[in-house]
């Protein structure tokens, strides 16, 4: 349909991003009409986009980042300043992220069925979805894949789907002495971490078309190839879910949408399905715009309420980064070469004629731990202790306590088991601490060691700050108000320096830059360190909990299906 098509499609998909594409292709592929609203524009033919190593050139411009912002964070030094990007064009924040691809473990998949969602969502059955999104591209070779950890297990893989993944050919110096302190450490090789067990140490594969080594976002891997089946209504806000009540039942049924568009408001129906997919921080925003959300919330911003659910823009979650940097020996070649003018134009050139140096890359190095390889006895004890203690100052409204005790519960029993990844280490041939201090120049080669929390204990919120679709939503991560988070930081940098000063690793590194070496054995300056450098790690969830109404979900209302 083209855009000025009066035909009622049968979908629309508000939101036009990572997974949004996902949904509005394949059901244009099953011969369903689809319109697809989104508030960006078809960006393509980009190099900011397009090419691997240009990864971070996009973030912060008006023309591809929304560039949210929180409230002040009150356990973070009421800091302001944490970046939390989210992509502003069609493709969403696939096309601004840095492009490497994981999946969660088995049981984690598992637990989301198991929180009344049905059978579906179990990791058995969202396998063969996995599997169709993908065409994967086998390593350049046998002996390079096992001694980069880099292996597709064809038993959990597609090779016929339209996402391309791989593994890019630039790495860093670094990358295998990463693989080999951490086995010094006894943490072992995982060659294959999308295999439903994720711990270890492992390279990622990537959304990178290998062949081409340019980016693949949800917009060239499921828009493009539908684009002729899809009405693409772009650079529009959608104002609310155009809701219809049910007399007989008594329920609301989404029955079109009202967007504004040059200034225009303008109304559009749909005769099976509205789905929204705007992210962690629009869909909490247009669902209480559309009346749905906490009553109170809604009257106290002029809304009529239609459906009182107070878990929306609640359970906020995100993974938690503290950077660490090492001044390395000079003569490794790092990402720090590209702030010299000379070398990155050598290094595009390369880049545009053959595909090949660090252009074509992104780091993909990870490792990922349970806690019992991270933290004696004593400290898992103190910290399960601590997220018990401030459990209640993460939890905003009372209602939603028994789900949250339900998280809560869960959380803790991955934190006691040694088959469940607590932080994730991320190997980076850059420096990073850039609030913490400056590199030196003259081509003064760095590695970070990024410690990441992946099952925060904290939570927070997002809601509509005002019933003007054009204001962006108030975001309050919350970060760090459940204490238990910020032991976990603790111990996770002083494993990083752990391993930093672990063989091979150790050889390659002059000095620890940040945080210093007398930072890091004193607690309370580490802790001020953790503050001040603390990031997120772009991860946003919860904001539309898919757990049955009583315990603060969603998904009574709501139905979530597969296309």
């Amino acid at each position: 349909m083209p855009r000025d098509s009066t035909e009622v499609p049968e979908y629309i998909i508000i939101g036009g991003g990572t997974t949004g594409l996902v949904v509005a292709g394949r059901l244009a592929e099953s011969g369903s009409s689809v319109c697809v609203i989104e508030a960006g524009k078809h960006i393509h033919d980009d190099d900011r986009v397009d090419i691997p190593g240009y990864f971070g050139k996009t973030l912060g411009d008006p023309q591809f980042d929304w560039s949210y912002t929180t409230v002040p964070q009150k356990y973070v030094l009421n800091r302001t300043d944490v970046v939390i990007p989210r992509g502003k064009a069609l493709g969403g924040t696939s096309v601004i992220n840095s492009m490497t691809w994981g999946r969660a473990s088995k049981d984690e998949y598992d637990y989301i069925a198991n929180l009344g969602n049905g059978i579906d969502w179990s990791w058995d059955n969202l396998l063969p979805y996995f599997e169709r999104s993908e065409t994967v591209i086998e390593p350049p070779s046998q002996e390079w894949a096992t001694e980069h950890g880099a292996t597709f297990d064809k038993t959990y893989h597609g090779n016929s789907g339209p996402l391309k993944r791989g593994f890019v050919p630039w790495l860093g110096e670094s990358h295998v002495p990463f693989f080999k302190a951490m086995n010094n450490l006894g943490v072992p090789t995982n060659h294959d971490s999308c295999s439903g067990n994720n711990l270890g140490v492992f390279t990622l594969a990537t959304s990178i078309d290998p062949d081409k080594a340019t980016r693949v976002s949800s917009a060239v891997a499921y828009f493009e190839p539908n684009s002729h089946r899809i009405n693409l209504i772009d650079q529009a806000h959608v104002q609310k879910i155009l809701l219809e009540r049910d007399e007989r039942t008594g329920l609301q049924k989404a029955i079109g949408v009202e967007y504004e568009r040059d200034g225009k408001i303008v109304s559009i129906g749909a005769s099976k399905e509205v789905v929204i997919s705007a992210g962690a921080y629009e869909t909490p925003k247009i669902l209480e715009l559309s009346g749905i959300g906490d009553q109170q919330r809604l009257e106290k911003l002029g809304i009529q309420p239609k459906v009182h659910l107070p878990g929306v823009g609640e359970n906020l979650q995100d993974h938690l980064l503290v950077p660490s940097s090492f001044e390395m020996k000079k003569g490794y070649v790092t990402g720090d070469y590209l702030s010299d003018p000379e070398y990155a134009a050598n290094e595009l050139a390369l880049y545009k004629k053959n595909r090949q140096g660090q252009y074509t890359s992104i780091h993909s190095a990870f490792s990922c731990l349970p806690s019992s390889q991270l933290f004696s006895v004593t400290s898992r004890k103190t910290i399960l202790e601590t997220a018990d203690r401030d459990q209640p100052s993460s939890i905003s409204n009372s209602v939603l306590r028994p789900g949250q005790d339900t998280l809560h519960g869960a959380q803790k029993q991955w934190f006691k088991d040694a088959r469940h990844g607590q932080v994730e280490f991320m190997h980076v041939p850059q420096f990073c601490t850039i609030k913490a201090s400056k590199p030196k120049a003259d081509k003064t080669p760095y590695l970070s060691l990024l410690s990441v929390v992946m099952h925060s204990f904290s939570r927070g919120s997002v809601h509509a700050a005002s019933n003007n679709h054009r204001d962006h939503p108030i975001i309050d991560p919350s970060y760090l108000s459940n204490e238990a988070d910020l032991l976990i930081l603790v111990d996770s940098l002083r494993f990083a320096r752990k391993l930093a000063e672990t063989p091979p690793l150790s050889s390659m590194i002059v000095t620890p830059t940040d945080p210093s070496a007398k930072m890091i054995h004193d607690n309370e300056k580490l802790k001020q360190y953790i503050k001040e450098n603390l990031e997120s790690a772009h991860h946003p969830i919860g904001t539309a909990s898919m757990m049955k109404k009583e315990l603060g979900g969603e998904t009574t209302l709501f139905r979530f299906r597969f296309a």
